[in-house]
């Protein structure tokens, strides 16, 4: 879900930038500017259930919303530890904040300064990835990806073996073998090979990046979520500006092979995204603006 999607400053009906993902339950945050805490009441989710913070970058648009953000989880009894990552700086940025207004956060936070190639576990079967990107400061992307889900089950075969939907197909598609009438049937009898997880690709601010594939690490993606602050109009202002035009989130969706193209960090010159939704669909199928709250499944 979409919690902010302006650049630079808000507008009437954009916030500044915000992402979360929802994964059985737990949250995912995703830069954090200005607003963000409002937008998360307005989308009826809980700070509470926020496992980890990943900031791409220092401009304030995507971080003065982070210690108001903490503060609340503070003054609404959080006690379980927090996760933050982001570029050098963050720490100090932090702890001066929380010097300066007397704040002592009542749980413990782990703040974790990335500087590109990184990975880590973050939920149960979900791990973060880091890649640096192209802005007017350190900043980074982060690709958000799902162990390999189980292969799907041949109820038919399983049947003929002599076991219906229920707990034993369940531990033969964990990979648990079983024992049935007196023979033991093997989970690669009836469950297909692995498949993969979601992938999610989220640059922040970025100017186009050569060599996105590598630095992401995949050959596909189910979802890339682009800077699109201008449309190609204003080419040389974005890249000046550490930018990409809608037409560059395009060509990254495409080296990626996006499923899904979503832009976001639309420059307030636009008050409608249609200009950059068509510019971007020249060259990607499936193109889609962001909106404050607007919420998209995953699609496997």
């Amino acid at each position: 879900m979409f919690l902010g999607t302006s650049a630079a400053t808000p507008t009437r009906y954009r916030g500044l930038p915000g992402l979360v993902l929802k994964y059985r339950g737990s949250l995912l945050l995703f830069d954090c500017g200005e607003g963000t805490q409002h937008r998360l009441v307005e989308a009826g989710l809980s700070p509470l259930k926020i496992k980890a913070i990943f900031i791409t970058h220092l401009h304030g648009d995507h971080v003065f919303g982070l210690p108001g953000l903490i503060q609340s989880m503070a003054m609404n009894n959080r006690r379980e530890d927090l996760y933050v990552y982001g570029p050098r700086g963050i720490a100090d940025m932090l702890e001066t904040v929380f010097e300066a207004t007397k704040f002592t956060p009542p749980f413990n936070i782990h703040v974790v300064e990335v500087g590109g190639g990184e990975k880590f576990k973050v939920l149960d079967r979900v791990w973060v990835s880091v890649f640096p990107v192209r802005h007017t400061v350190e900043a980074y992307g982060y690709t958000v990806y799902e162990e390999p889900r189980p292969g799907k089950v041949d109820v038919e075969k399983a049947r003929k073996l002599g076991i219906e939907p229920g707990p034993l197909l369940g531990l033969l598609q964990r990979g648990i073998p079983v024992s049935v009438g007196g023979r033991l049937v093997r989970p690669e009898e009836v469950v297909g090979k692995p498949r993969p997880g979601f992938r999610l690709v989220y640059t922040g601010d970025t100017a186009p990046i050569d060599g996105l594939r590598k630095l992401v690490g995949f050959d596909s993606v189910d979802v890339l979520v682009h800077d699109a602050t201008f449309t190609s109009e204003y080419e040389l202002e974005a890249h000046e500006e550490g930018h990409s035009t809608a037409f560059d989130a395009a060509r990254a969706a495409v080296e990626l092979g996006a499923k899904l193209l979503v832009l976001t960090h639309f420059s307030a010159r636009y008050k409608s995204p249609e200009p950059l939704v068509s510019e971007a669909s020249r060259l990607h199928p499936n193109v889609v603006a962001a909106e404050d709250l607007l919420k998209l499944p995953i699609r496997l």
